[in-house]
């Protein structure tokens, strides 16, 4: 990236050389010894021989008085040449002589404290490059966007977190389609001073553009948590009102996101429009998705519906499992029955156990002692469940024990 850059310097070197050889003044007019020879080398650099360039520069420095306009050049142009090569050490040295010379027209010195300013940076020289940086801003009338981005890095990278944030700020307010590492930079500083506000803008912005980083969104998530929950609501309102509904991964995250902040039903309602719609994809991981929004909303009849249909494609017995825990609590006794006894043909480790109790108190409910004790003495033999389980068995024990004496008293 550094070398394209500097090529890209090179040709405006070139033609600024040019344009001051030609110039009236006479302090900078070159002899005609060293117009020729960086004439030549700049030459060379442009057919890429750079080290050839590189010796007549130095050798041709040697012939040059110091503090002269053409020693000036002469390093100019060697910092160029030695750019060109990744030699930024050799680079800065020459372009800070021929500053520190005071030998050059303003305009060709400002823009040579541009890339010296750089050159500091390639070098992790912070809080130097800043400080060259910073005379070159305050002497340019229109700085471009990507100095703003060079300079906001160089400030974070020391900490200074709010001149970082005020130069990314300016560069993408400048920029219509800022790219996505602008933005990064802009929230990395907005989170470093605690601005979350303005961090949850930079994320929706983000997400905006950006729908598929599931990084932003558990980012925004975390942000929107730390907000009154009414503000979160309506952030999300209005974030969804900026992206495609028609991306199916879109929708889930959206869905994933109003349920995170309480808000399951719109979760749930979301999720149900888009797989009816076809964008979000009708497979058990969504019918899931689906079916806990419900639940969290506490609309278990809708949940039933949902858990039904996944039931039908579940091999693990986990579907029919949960859906009778939610026929069980709405005292729907002969499904939620066939629903544990069902899960049982499937389930493995401990849920078996759980499937087995729940499946004799449905039958106990339903009057059916003897087939609720043949259920729960299965549950019995698990650690979890065993507990809970001989609970039950003692009751119907003596339920039933009180059933007998009722029906002995009546004969007698």
């Amino acid at each position: 990236m550094m070398q394209i850059f500097f090529k890209f310097f090179l040709l405006v070197a070139l033609m600024s050389f040019g344009q001051a050889t030609l110039a009236k003044e006479k302090q900078y007019l070159l002899t005609e010894q060293t117009y020729k020879a960086v004439n030549a080398a700049q030459e060379l650099m442009t057919a890429e021989q750079y080290s050839k360039a590189q010796s007549q520069l130095l050798a041709t420095l040697g012939k040059t008085k110091a503090g002269s306009y053409d020693r000036a050049v002469v390093q100019q142009t060697l910092g160029y040449a030695y750019s060109a090569k990744s030699q930024y050490k050799k680079a800065r040295e020459q372009f800070q002589q021929a500053l520190d010379s005071q030998a050059l027209p303003e305009q060709v010195s400002h823009g040579l404290r541009y890339n010296l300013g750089q050159l500091l940076l390639a070098e992790d020289q912070f809080k130097a490059g800043i400080k060259v940086l910073e005379q070159w801003f305050k002497a340019e009338p229109n700085p471009p966007n990507n100095a703003h981005v060079l300079i906001a890095s160089a400030y974070y990278q020391i900490g200074q977190f709010r001149q970082s944030v005020t130069h990314m700020k300016q560069a993408v307010s400048n920029n219509k389609t800022p790219p996505e590492n602008w933005y990064q930079l802009l929230l990395a500083g907005h989170m470093e001073l605690k601005q979350y506000p303005a961090g949850i803008k930079v994320l929706e912005k983000l997400i905006v553009r950006f729908p598929d980083n599931a990084n932003y969104w558990a980012q925004l998530s975390a942000l929107y948590g730390r907000q009154n929950k009414q503000v979160s609501a309506l952030a999300v309102e209005v974030l969804a009102g900026h992206l495609k509904l028609s991306d199916g991964a879109v929708v889930e995250r959206l869905s994933d996101l109003y349920r995170y902040l309480g808000i399951p039903y719109k979760s749930a309602l979301l999720l149900q429009k888009g797989m009816k719609q076809g964008a979000v994809a009708d497979n058990t991981k969504n019918l899931n998705r689906l079916a806990d929004s419900w639940l969290a909303a506490r609309e278990r009849t809708k949940a039933v519906v949902v858990l039904k249909r996944l039931a039908g494609r579940d091999n693990s017995g986990e579907a029919r499992l949960k859906l009778g825990r939610v026929l069980f609590e709405l005292e729907q006794w002969p499904e939620a029955s066939t629903a544990f006894k069902a899960s049982l043909k499937d389930l493995k480790g401990r849920n078996r156990g759980t499937a087995a109790l729940m499946a004799g108190l449905a039958q106990f409910h339903m009057g059916n002692y003897e087939q609720a004790q043949g259920w729960l003495s299965q549950a019995a033999g698990y650690k979890k469940e065993g507990r809970q389980a001989r609970y039950w068995l003692d009751y119907i024990d003596q339920v039933v024990d009180a059933s007998d004496e009722q029906e002995e008293e009546g004969v007698s």
